[in-house]
């Protein structure tokens, strides 16, 4: 008898077991997906967001100029167009979140007619006026305060490019903006990553990645030229930065890298397409990625890779 009740229980402590391991294993919410996902999207994607809130994704498409929404990254649908300029290709640029949830978004404009727009819900969009159009806009991010980081440059012919990192300050309810420059003597300068007081810059041209102090920039009374690479890295694009400061963005033709706080270069993955906008959702343990396809065709994805 003893023996036969021993057994019982263990039976019972191993189905106990068994449906605590099953009910972990169904939950929803915010699970980290265990590996590396990608999912086709229908667009020219190049610039990614995740509002932190509720996970959805926000993609740019240059095919449509417009910004596609997601809940899951499973399939987008269309969230807001963004202005066109005739006779001139769409190509749009990096999404950021600013203090009150709007979706702060730039127009490259070629040299004539580019612009910074804040998109405060479904196709509800307005310019800020005052910003220089003859600037080249790619890389954008909100440093709270109606503030936002730009990267620019301007090409003259076949001159070199040179551009900069500039501050815009705006009004988000009449739309007017100011514009001053932070950090110069970059070349082609595309992706904007902030952590903590460390602002870091991607620059094709060159093929590094700038580090400066963010409040010695915006204390200056002048902009500062920037004095030498943080790393050097071929083909950066967009960039973003998780919670332990690490940087991720493009890095030679087909891989997408990560750049550790000490300059550490590692390949994340290395059979991209085209990396471009790079997004960490921090409640989720997640890093998203454009995968963006070439100009001979092809298929661009979202894809997604666990944060460790």
């Amino acid at each position: 008898m003893r023996l036969a009740s021993s057994l019982h229980s263990t039976t019972r402590l191993a189905l106990v077991t068994f449906g605590l391991i099953a009910a972990l294993a169904g939950c929803g919410g915010d699970n980290v997906t265990a590996s590396p996902q990608r999912y086709p999207v229908n667009a020219a994607p190049n610039g990614i967001a995740v509002r932190a809130a509720d996970g959805t994704v926000f993609i740019t498409d240059d095919q449509t100029s417009s910004v596609l929404s997601s809940p899951d990254a499973h399939a987008f649908a269309h969230y807001a167009n963004v202005p066109t300029v005739a006779g001139q290709s769409n190509s749009l640029s990096q999404l950021s979140f600013a203090d009150a949830g709007a979706l702060m978004i730039e127009r490259f404009g070629f040299g004539t007619a580019s612009a910074v727009f804040s998109i405060t819900g479904a196709d509800t969009i307005a310019a800020l006026t005052g910003p220089d159009p003859t600037r080249r806009r790619l890389g954008l991010i909100s440093i709270g305060s109606n503030r936002l980081l730009s990267t620019w440059f301007i090409k003259s012919g076949s001159n070199p490019p040179q551009g900069a990192l500039s501050l815009i300050t705006y009004d988000p309810n009449a739309h007017t903006a100011v514009e001053r420059d932070l950090l110069t003597g970059l070349g082609k300068p595309v992706g904007i990553a902030v952590s903590g007081d460390n602002v870091y810059v991607s620059d094709q041209a060159n093929n590094d990645i700038v580090k400066a102090s963010l409040s010695a920039l915006l204390a200056s009374s002048q902009a500062v030229a920037a004095s030498g690479a943080f790393v050097q890295i071929n083909s950066p694009d967009l960039m973003t930065v998780d919670a332990r400061g690490t940087l991720y963005t493009k890095c030679n033709t087909t891989g997408l890298c990560r750049i550790a706080p000490d300059g550490t270069i590692g390949v994340l993955a290395n059979d991209f397409q085209d990396a471009r906008g790079v997004a960490v959702d921090a409640p989720r343990g997640l890093l998203y990625a454009i995968d963006r396809a070439t100009a001979s065709g092809g298929t661009s994805y979202v894809r997604t890779f666990p944060l460790n």
